[in-house]
């Protein structure tokens, strides 16, 4: 690996000049939305990857996702993603990684106590190699029970940047608990009712192929807002519909008055941030692809800019007031078939631009 990244030494064992304690000091997790693409950012960024934010959350589907349950649930826009589908794209992006994996809460019988120790051994002597060469791992929801409950709130993925051999602890930091914070190398799996473990760590480049993924990152905005990504039955966190579906039920649940102002307004930022997010991948891309393409890879973007800005309407609408109104849901509704049909528009290009592509290879 080669990597640039201030490293600080802060012991060091006279007798064996043996490292035993360092931390990455200019490594974090960025703010994002998606709790995953926030903290792989820094690991890739360390390690010399040439990756945007807006092209990891194409890549691994963040930017073209949108999901609604059936009921007044807030749904997780980024959870199937975050925890599942992710390992579908994580090898797609230049790197390997060493994953160490375990729950303990399962369908499958867990892993014995001494299974247990040698795996998280195993871990912590891999995450001190990868921190010494400059590089952070990142790990499922690295706090123990104890930490949880006394409000260090480390959900979802956090980064590994630092060790101390003296007690054998983890430096960690996260996206919503600001301070860094050290948690014990073999206590933390245990703070989710599956208790899972797992720590993911980068160990080489492999060579990637741009274009033939951005085909694939494509063809999979598609089947994002046609319904057929993933099955909703075997989905990790249950959402009832998905793309195009989804914003039907969303003007379904406003009309009947099944969902509040609130709901709607955090529906819509979190749709803001994802469209966002799909508009600058087009548009950082478009230039890849034959002049055909392109054409349509940017008339896509436009139609994502078109959604936008009737989705920040909708934020704007929930913001200035407290409830809805008979007038206000109906204005409300109004915008999300406007968004609708631009992400509809927008759909349709990136299908054209993929039939272009077919064509340009015959």
């Amino acid at each position: 690996m080669i990597v640039s990244s201030d490293i600080e030494v802060s012991g060091t064992d006279l007798k064996t000049n043996r490292i035993s304690k360092k931390i990455l000091n200019d490594l974090k997790p960025v703010p994002s939305d998606s709790n995953f693409i926030g903290t792989l950012y820094p690991i890739l960024n360390a390690a010399g990857g040439e990756w945007s934010i807006p092209r990891l959350n194409a890549t691994f589907g963040n930017a073209f996702s949108f999901s609604m349950k059936k009921d007044k649930d807030v749904v997780w826009q980024h959870a199937n993603i975050d925890w599942w589908l992710l390992w579908e794209m994580i090898n797609d992006i230049g790197f390997e990684f060493q994953e160490y994996q375990m729950i303990l809460n399962g369908k499958l019988p867990p892993p014995t106590p001494t299974e247990i120790k040698k795996i998280k051994e195993q871990t912590w002597n891999q995450v001190k190699s990868s921190i010494d060469q400059g590089v952070p791992a990142i790990a499922w929801q690295p706090m123990t029970v104890t930490q949880l409950k006394n409000g260090v709130n480390a959900f979802g993925w956090g980064l590994l940047v630092g060790y101390n051999e003296d007690n054998k602890t983890y430096t960690v930091r996260h996206q919503t608990y600001k301070s860094d914070y050290q948690v014990p190398y073999d206590k933390f799996g245990y703070s989710d009712p599956v208790q899972w473990y797992c720590v993911m760590i980068l160990t080489k480049r492999k060579p990637i192929n741009r274009i033939d993924l951005d085909i694939q990152i494509l063809n999979n905005a598609v089947k994002f807002a046609e319904g057929s990504r993933f099955d909703l039955e075997k989905a990790a966190y249950r959402v009832d519909t998905i793309g195009f579906a989804a914003y039907a039920q969303w003007i379904n649940l406003i009309e009947s008055g099944e969902v509040d102002i609130g709901f709607t307004e955090h529906s819509a930022w979190m749709l803001w941030e994802m469209r966002e997010n799909a508009e600058k991948y087009l548009r950082e891309i478009s230039n890849y692809f034959t002049d055909e393409t392109r054409q349509y890879i940017t008339e896509a973007a436009a139609y994502f800019d078109i959604e936008i800005d009737e989705v920040e309407k909708l934020v704007n609408l929930c913001k200035k007031h407290k409830q809805f109104t008979p007038p206000l849901r109906q204005e409300a509704i109004t915008i999300i078939h406007a968004a609708l049909d631009a992400e509809k528009m927008a759909i349709g290009k990136i299908k054209e631009a993929l039939e272009s592509i077919n064509i340009d290879s015959k």
